[in-house]
């Protein structure tokens, strides 16, 4: 894509190269984008740069128009460099983003203005009211002035953030552990508690760094204690880690519960029954259900369950019909040698995980 850039070059540009006054990020997750903003900051403002008075944030939905291109316009002699972050930029009514573009044609050099969106399809003409018909040739809507892809391009500079390759994301965890000892292999295993989810892994990595505080070296051991003191598995887990292929999390999570109570045979109910959901899925009038409607076709009932639905639905994309029938075949035979006397339960399921994963 024309504006893709990776987080990790992205961030090394801002690093090292001239901020543009002018930017763009398209960017999902909001941790990444903070670190961004931290990082053009102490470039543009340099590292005494007062964030508490000039980092100011502003949320398009807000309708605070006026306010948002006085605070980039103000200037002075004496003034200091800005960051505007403008949140959300897509949501701003016509008049706003106008303004906007009346800005952007001549904006001051003392600001930094970041524009962001967090939508999965950057949509440039969307924002600056751009004839999609259009490439570079003016256009010009009803009380609109003329504006071309390349005006905007000649003032604003757009990113488009890729997600996390695995040695990236490696990367950057690493990074976060600051002068914390943590090799590759620990940070693979610790990253299996995390659902892949930034805000959680970054939350993990406070916690794991004040458990280790004293010894500065993060090992296996470490996770799994802080993992035991931050995390009370559940079944609800058992079941994501299945449906990710998550092998190893999926046998840990179900060795915290049976230390706990006789779960097995619930467990094997719990994974015919998701499988049940799965399957329904794979109907169209099913799977454009959402909500409440949703949930009853599922029959997800228990308060917190809903929010498994979008690893089903991820599941169900890899699955094929004769997939989901061996599943339910796997299953049912678990369940009846749980059910027969003498049976080694770990056995049955740890063979039940590895089945229903290597499909």
């Amino acid at each position: 894509m024309k504006y893709s850039v990776t987080y990790k070059k992205l961030a090394d540009s801002f690093s090292k190269e001239k901020i543009p006054n002018n930017i763009l990020l398209s960017i999902e997750e909001k941790v990444l984008l903070d670190d961004l903003v931290k990082i053009i900051c102490e470039n543009f403002g340099g590292k005494n740069f007062d964030a508490r008075n000039n980092l100011i944030s502003f949320n398009a939905e807000d309708r605070q128009n006026e306010n948002i291109i006085n605070e980039c316009s103000n200037s002075g002699l004496f003034a200091e460099k800005k960051v505007v972050v403008l949140k959300n930029v897509k949501k701003l009514l016509k008049a706003g983003k106008l303004s906007l573009i009346d800005y952007l044609k001549r904006s001051n050099p003392d600001t930094c203005l970041i524009m962001t969106s967090a939508d999965e399809e950057l949509s440039v003409e969307k924002i600056f009211l751009l004839d999609s018909r259009s490439s570079n040739k003016s256009s010009e809507t009803s009380g609109s002035p003329k504006i071309s892809r390349k005006d905007i391009e000649d003032n604003v500079k757009i990113y488009q953030v890729n997600g996390f390759s695995e040695n990236e994301l490696i990367g950057w965890v690493k990074e976060k552990f600051d002068d914390y000892k943590i090799d590759n292999e620990t940070i693979i295993y610790f990253l299996q508690f995390s659902n892949n989810d930034l805000d959680e892994i970054l939350s993990e990595i406070e916690k794991l760094k004040t458990f280790c505080y004293y010894t500065k070296e993060i090992t296996p051991d470490a996770v799994n204690l802080c993992n035991g003191i931050a995390k009370e598995f559940d079944e609800k887990d058992f079941i994501i880690a299945v449906t990710e292929r998550k092998k190893d999390v999926a046998m840990k999570i179900y060795d915290h519960i049976s230390l706990k109570k006789d779960s097995e045979v619930y467990l094997v109910i719990l994974l015919s029954s998701a499988f049940v959901c799965i399957n329904k899925l794979s109907d169209p009038a099913v799977s454009r259900l959402d909500g409440f409607n949703l949930r009853r076709e599922l029959k997800l009932w228990i308060p917190g369950w809903e929010s498994i639905i979008p690893y089903y639905k991820n599941f169900r994309k890899s699955f094929d019909q004769e997939k989901i029938n061996a599943a339910f075949d796997h299953i049912h035979s678990a369940d009846k040698s749980l059910k027969s006397t003498g049976g080694d339960k770990k056995m049955i399921m740890s063979r039940l995980i590895n089945n229903i994963c290597d499909l």
